[in-house]
């Protein structure tokens, strides 16, 4: 109840439906201070952070946050309160919210139910375990409320330490002492790499290491793939080869591999060249009957589009071209070419190629920053068509007069692969700052 009374005196304007528009008007002083930091939690929605500081919190002092959480289609909500002493960040997985307040090497992690009630808090220093936090290479919160560190030594081997976070007993963090294959399916490449962790489904967990020919310039590549029950036993081996075309080569010297829990293929992108051309290529591959090997389900190769004009790829570059990054929604793919790799904070022109399970095109253009990224200055003036990727959404008739305004900024914008839409909009002037949330459900 305290709950829904927060959200009440914190919202100006909640819910009108118009058009199966959803419009929410959030004054941040209400709200508890600057909206300045917001955590996307991808199928589980987003939140937002407000606080007296009018800049990111960076660390270093005592604050307190007032986060208010939403699901994507605004159904849900929660609020509650956070004091740090270190940088805030929020990630979730499908069964809770997670707070993390890192300050140097000493963490703590709160538990969240998507009500907004702590259930469980943590310290862990990881001194006392010999790690830095700069030896965190990613963090995994896993459906069961684990905390998975992700860490690589200096010869680039993989550890892994685990902590139960639905418990309150601190610094009981573990290295898991995951056993190492004994089949050796890349034997007969000339580099084979370090093993990494891919992730977790539906109870296992995965890792994979790469093979190829050459370190640097391999014309052949593959990935032994491993599958880890929930006690890292190991469950399964598969190798993931000849994933380029007959009359192609690999162009660079890596491949974006990635799994869609969703679909339950392994999608792999790579640059390539055919007849001196540079392209790029994707192939989704489904486990086989025998569960050992990946069938491919279907492989395409793309053309890149004006690469001369936007340098996407550069053939006479020193350093070796970064392979295509791929992004899940839903079932649908997202695979962007880009001649660098992606800064979060800032567009890059890249091509952007949709694609369904089945591989078929959905979108496929030149375009400034990501689905999620927008420039508003750029926007406005768009004259080269650089954002397409928005003409046929309904979001854009907000977009269109809201980008004329000063002060004005896109906090984030979304469409899910049912094709609902959701736009977050701050508005900042001398007396206040007004956040406006949009969903427009699809037609």
């Amino acid at each position: 109840m305290m709950n829904r009374l927060k959200i009440l005196i914190t919202l100006l304007c909640v819910a009108f439906i118009a058009n199966a528009q959803t419009k929410l008007v959030i004054n941040t002083k209400a709200a508890g201070g600057f909206c300045n930091t917001y955590f996307d939690l991808g199928e589980q929605g987003f939140a937002l952070g407000f606080n007296e500081s009018k800049n990111r919190n960076d660390g270093g002092k005592e604050l307190i946050h007032n986060i208010q959480y939403y699901s994507k289609d605004l159904s849900k909500r929660a609020n509650f309160k956070i004091t740090t002493l270190g940088v805030l960040k929020i990630i979730s997985n499908k069964n809770y919210l997670l707070a993390q307040d890192i300050s140097d090497d000493k963490q703590i992690y709160r538990v969240f139910d998507f009500n907004g009630k702590e259930l469980f808090k943590k310290k862990i220093d990881l001194n006392i375990f010999g790690l830095t936090q700069n030896q965190i290479e990613r963090l995994h919160f896993t459906n069961k409320g684990e905390l998975i560190f992700e860490t690589y030594d200096g010869m680039g081997e993989l550890h892994l330490f685990t902590s139960n976070l639905l418990n309150n007993k601190e610094n009981d963090l573990q290295e898991i002492d995951w056993k190492r294959p004994s089949a050796q399916p890349l034997k007969s490449m000339n580099y084979i790499g370090e093993w990494s962790f891919l992730g977790q489904y539906m109870g296992y967990y995965i890792l994979a290491r790469k093979g190829a020919n050459a370190q640097f310039n391999p014309s052949a590549i593959a990935y032994h793939i491993t599958f880890y029950d929930e006690d890292f036993q190991l469950f399964r081996e598969l190798l993931l080869d000849n994933f380029l075309l007959p009359g192609s080569s690999l162009l660079g010297k890596d491949v974006s591999i990635s799994l869609n829990p969703l679909t339950q293929h392994f999608i792999v992108s790579c640059l390539i060249k055919r007849a001196e051309t540079p392209a790029f290529m994707a192939a989704a591959f489904a486990m086989g009957t025998n569960n050992h090997t990946l069938n491919r389900q279907w492989q395409k190769e793309f053309q890149l589009k004006d690469n001369a004009k936007h340098g996407l790829v550069d053939m006479n570059a020193v350093v070796a071209p970064v392979p295509p990054k791929v992004f899940h929604r839903g079932k649908q793919i997202t695979i962007s070419v880009a001649n660098t790799a992606f800064n979060p904070n800032e567009e890059t022109v890249n091509q952007l190629l949709v694609i369904d399970e089945n591989g078929n095109v959905l979108f496929n253009e030149i375009q400034n920053g990501t689905f999620e990224s927008l420039n508003y200055d750029n926007y406005c003036v768009d004259n080269n068509n650089m954002y397409s990727r928005l003409n046929k959404l309904q979001m854009t008739s907000i977009l269109k007069p809201t980008c004329e305004l000063q002060n004005s900024d896109v906090i984030d914008i979304d469409v899910d692969s049912a094709g609902n839409e959701l736009l977050l909009v701050m508005t900042m002037d001398s007396k206040k700052n007004v956040l406006t949330i949009y969903r427009f459900a699809k037609k």
